[in-house]
């Protein structure tokens, strides 16, 4: 039995015609219909009714269409894989990513995954802000919080949580600090665009404190608190991702251990396995290699 008849009829089927299957095929009519009676005598059962209106399946033709139409399918996507995989991959991906968070993590792994795959480039985005990823066009994002597509796949890659820190040199000229309290009355370095109204939160023994904190410095750039921070300028209230170094290097410490910051998580998020593009899952796969078994800012 030749496979190219099965896929014949399953043409014949879908098309409606020989003359419709014709057209798909780029083969004659003739050639059409003598593969389809060829494959009856082989199997020696009649697939097909046969008349100059319209064209219709027998009981059987309909039970062996839907059974063979689901094997091609799957035969098809089986020789695509092996061509894929048999391929140097090649396309381009367009990634978002939180500037800190891709100084410190996505930067490296990217200059890692581009050397490794030379057919492969990246267009990285570092917005801060929400960015909607089907109208940007964007491929992967690394974001944390709440996903607001619930159509997106979002794959933890770790956890997210502040952590009270300042220098040695700062903390040397500063009275210990004990209670969450006792930053009201230090020089707190500002995440945002305001010294006002600022508030960092804690937790001990499922209690929760929220303390008002003030300084005289602010800036919408957290590499600039984590700098400002390192040169002594005061107290920083920083993701434990982007200051896990200089913590165990001893350039900052950790202040109010005993308590500790409401967590989130960090996510991988993607559009589903249908539009995927073998670059995309490649670089997927490589992200996760790099948090598993443990994301490298965990502590």
């Amino acid at each position: 039995m030749d496979l190219n008849d099965i896929k014949v009829f399953i043409s014949v089927v879908e098309a409606g015609s020989f003359a419709g299957a014709s057209k798909t095929l780029a083969m004659p009519s003739t050639t059409v219909s003598r593969k389809v009676v060829q494959l009856e005598a082989s199997l020696g059962v009649k697939l097909l009714y046969r008349s100059t209106r319209k064209l219709s399946m027998t009981e059987e033709g309909r039970h062996y269409f839907h059974l063979c139409q689901q094997h091609l399918v799957a035969l098809e996507e089986a020789n695509d894989a092996l061509m894929q995989a048999q391929s140097e991959p090649k396309g381009k991906i367009r990634i978002s990513s939180p500037f800190d968070f891709a100084v410190q993590y996505a930067q490296p792994w990217i200059t890692e995954f581009l050397k490794e795959y030379p057919e492969i480039s990246i267009e990285l985005d570092t917005s801060d802000s929400y960015v909607n990823m089907v109208e940007s066009r964007i491929d992967v994002t690394f974001r944390s919080g709440q996903l607001q597509d619930s159509s997106l796949i979002a794959r933890r890659i770790g956890p997210k949580h502040s952590i009270c820190c300042a220098s040695p040199e700062f903390l040397s000229t500063v009275k210990t600090i004990k209670h969450p309290d006792d930053l009201m009355e230090l020089n707190c370095l500002i995440m945002g665009k305001s010294l006002s109204h600022n508030h960092w939160q804690f937790l001990k023994n499922n209690k929760q404190y929220q303390t008002t904190v003030s300084g005289r410095y602010a800036t919408t750039s957290m590499h600039l608190v984590i700098e400002s921070a390192l040169n002594g300028l005061g107290v920083a209230y920083v993701p434990i991702a982007l200051v896990k170094e200089h913590i165990e290097a001893g350039r900052l410490v950790p202040v109010l251990t005993d308590y500790e910051t409401p967590k989130s998580n960090m996510f991988l998020i993607y559009q589903s396995h249908k539009y995927m593009t073998k670059p995309i899952r490649l670089f997927i796969d490589h992200v996760i290699d790099k948090v598993t078994p443990n994301a490298p800012w965990t502590i």
